[in-house]
């Protein structure tokens, strides 16, 4: 009991004299010691005398940045954020008598105080402000190699992004954030775009690929200890629980969530629980046939809570958040004045912060209360918000980019582990490179010569009435010229007669956009077997026939030269071919062509098919299935040579029809509304038609899609085929 004594007059004698320290002490003005929560008076009677012992400027700038980190308080870290970034500042300013070490050291502060002011305006809703901040800051953490700094600022960056309804923009600055974590082996900060991806996959509605991420996060937020992201982890699995239905999992996850962040002392961490309780309690309101009062009650509380620490903090998408939830509290209860009041509030803040999420949940509670006044007027104008910023979220694009940036993740990962045998392949596809060139630079140099000369002789139009007889004659050359590349495209492919010999029924719907074509269909016979390729390249007229060129030759010496027949392998070596052709390997273009392959034994009645970013479609007992291809398209992938493409086998029924199309038909824009077609109208339409003999549905083909485009313009090659086996 003695020792007890001394320590408590120990400790009260300590705090007495901190908190009559002023600025010499704390560096910085105005800190109310007193008021500090007890884990921010531990960091700063640790680190304070730390500094103040420190006799390298590197040193206390590291001090700095840790006071910077742990601090909670609000109103104190970026005080000492703002002595950071003078101290580095002033260094770097005077950098003529410092070694290059301590400039990078002095950048790498400098970078992280400006990427904590960019955090501060985040907050406070002035996200272009924030940007800039966070763009500067990039820019010197990859002039020094701070890859954990590049991380966080790609990491904040992402949230911005995904706040924006930009989800693609926000998932490739995640996956670059998690891939440089893993280059670090930064468990910790591994775990944080881990949560935000899997946040991504859980807004987009693939629960699955939702749950796989968290639990990545949660394993490894365990291992390591690290209670904020602990914290910031049970958030999330809460969520997810009360969207499943569980709310007394949901509340126990969220309650573990709220000890943690006062342990830490988190506020805005903090606030974000106690709206998560109070919006189960909310939900779990809506559900009781009974007691529903003191729930509401309970879930005001919790949000009033929440109100009160996102004021403190400054924090206005937790205010825009908060605000539409209360309002919905009220809107449950009936009290529709108060309901409007809060959904307003929501609603403004939602508009300023230029937040589709924030925007879309104001106006689908104002909808309510609007319906509920009988406003028809107001309450069309919030669905039609709601719908809009709805749809901005959760798109068929949206969706898209999300899955186009997990692949680039997954593809540049195995990537990394193929890299050494990759640089032996280099010697081997040298020779085929060197003569690819001369292809490419050839016919590329042709078509130079011919834009630049159409180009002066427009300019020579503007100078004298004479030269336009000029003019008109060399254009009929140009068109002559490209008529005549015309018969030579149309001379390469397979004609009528050559198809008729390996299909009995078939039809080809081929419609370039301009003369020559980016779309074509290549035919070859091996050994009793008929392999039928269909392709779309990269571009149309000029520049899409010249890859459309590149992809026939490449074929004919794939095939027909080095006898390789299986669809996977084909792929592969002509996506070697595409790359080297286009020297994708130093440059970052994305050239190539989407390709069906496909392998006919008609003896087993049985076909084989590979697919480059392409599908297959098979009709038969009035029943439409789609064979998927790889999601690579050939020569896509900005010089990666070795990607491996795989192939299936399927046994055909009899009376079986198979269709193969580019995207030129789906894409056209047309209707009443000028809307595209899209796959699934062209499914529809197939499905109707593979019933009638081929004659009749290739009109009925050719019919749909002049009907669909009326007068609106081609806007893409269009190739579609149908074979009946």
């Amino acid at each position: 009991m003695k020792n007890a004594v001394v320590l408590f007059f120990a400790l009260l004698i300590s705090f007495y004299s901190f908190s009559q320290k002023g600025k010499e002490y704390f560096l910085v003005d105005s800190v109310k010691y007193d008021s500090l929560a007890l884990n921010d008076r531990h960091t700063l009677d640790s680190l304070l005398p730390l500094y103040h012992k420190a006799t390298h400027d590197t040193a206390r700038l590291r001090i700095l940045e840790t006071l910077d980190e742990d601090l909670n308080t609000e109103s104190l870290w970026p005080k000492y954020n703002q002595l950071m970034y003078e101290e580095s500042k002033k260094h770097l300013q005077n950098s003529s008598s410092i070694s290059a070490k301590e400039i990078k050291a002095y950048k790498k502060y400098f970078a992280t105080s400006l990427q904590n002011f960019g955090y501060a305006q985040n907050l406070l809703g002035n996200i272009p402000k924030a940007l800039a901040y966070y763009d500067t800051c990039m820019k010197i953490e990859e002039e020094v190699g701070d890859k954990h700094g590049m991380s966080s600022t790609l990491n904040n960056t992402g949230i911005i992004f995904s706040s924006q309804g930009n989800i693609g923009k926000a998932l490739e600055n995640y996956f670059r954030a998690l891939k440089l974590d893993e280059e670090t082996n930064d468990k910790i900060g591994m775990a944080y775009p881990l949560d935000n991806i899997s946040s991504v996959y859980l807004q987009q509605g693939d629960t699955a690929k939702g749950i796989e991420y968290m639990e990545k996060s949660l394993k490894l937020r365990e291992e390591t200890g690290d209670k904020r992201g602990w914290a910031y982890s049970l958030s999330r699995v809460g969520s997810l629980y009360s969207k499943m239905g569980n709310k007394e999992k949901a509340l126990a996850d969220f309650k573990k969530s709220v000890s943690l962040w006062k342990e830490v002392g988190e506020k805005r961490g903090l606030a974000i629980a106690y709206q998560n309780i109070g919006s189960t309690y909310l939900s779990k309101a809506s559900s009781q046939n009974s007691g529903r009062d003191s729930i509401y009650t309970i879930a005001l509380e919790y949000f009033q809570k929440s109100l009160k620490l996102n004021e403190e903090i400054k924090d206005e998408f937790g205010l825009a958040q908060i605000f539409n939830s209360i309002g919905n509290c009220y809107f449950d209860q009936n009290n529709i004045s108060l309901a409007q009041q809060y959904g307003n509030q929501a609603l403004k803040i939602g508009k300023e912060l230029k937040s589709p999420n924030s925007i879309s949940n104001a106006a689908q509670l104002l909808l309510k209360v609007y319906r509920q006044q009988q406003n028809w007027k107001e309450a069309l104008e919030m669905h039609e918000l709601y719908i809009r910023m709805r749809d901005s979220l959760v798109n068929k694009e949206t969706q898209k980019a999300t899955f186009k940036q997990q692949a680039k993740y997954e593809y540049d990962k195995q990537q990394a582990v193929k890299d050494a045998e990759h640089q032996k392949e280099l010697a081997i596809a040298e020779e085929e490179k060197k003569r690819q060139k001369i292809i490419t630079y050839s016919i590329g140099l042709g078509l130079l010569m011919v834009i630049l000369f159409s180009i002066f002789i427009f300019n020579r139009l503007q100078i004298t009435r004479k030269q336009k007889l000029i003019i008109d004659q060399k254009n009929k050359s140009i068109t002559d010229s490209i008529n005549y590349a015309k018969r030579i495209q149309d001379s390469i492919l397979p004609s009528k007669t050559e198809l008729s010999k390996h299909f009995s029924d078939y039809f080809i719907f081929f419609r370039p956009r301009d003369i020559v074509s980016g779309d074509f269909y290549w035919l070859s016979d091996q050994d009793g077997k008929t392999i039928l390729a269909i392709a779309d390249c990269t571009g149309h007229g000029v520049p899409g026939a010249f890859m459309s060129m590149i992809g026939n030759t490449l074929l004919n010496e794939i095939v027909n030269e080095q006898k390789i027949f299986q669809p996977a392998e084909i792929l592969n070596h002509l996506n070697e071919g595409i790359v080297n052709a286009l020297h994708q390997e130093s440059r970052t273009q994305d050239d190539g062509m989407d390709i069906s392959i496909c392998l006919f034994d008609k003896a087993n009645h049985k076909i084989t098919f590979a697919g480059a970013n392409h599908a297959m479609y098979i009709t038969q007992q009035e029943k439409i299935q789609e064979i998927k291809g790889d999601i690579y398209s050939i020569g896509s992938m900005f010089g990666k040579k070795d990607v491996a493409f795989t192939q299936k086998e399927i046994f055909i029924q009899k009376d079986s029809t198979l269709f193969f199309f580019t995207d030129g038909f789906p894409d056209q824009v047309g209707g009443t509304k000028n809307r595209k077609f899209l796959t699934r109208h062209l499914e529809t339409l197939l499905l109707r038609i593979s019933t009638l003999d081929f004659k009749e549905q290739e009109q009925e083909i050719i019919k749909s899609f002049d009907l669909w485009k009326e007068s609106y313009a081609q806007l893409d090659d269009v190739l579609l085929a149908g074979i009946r086996i």
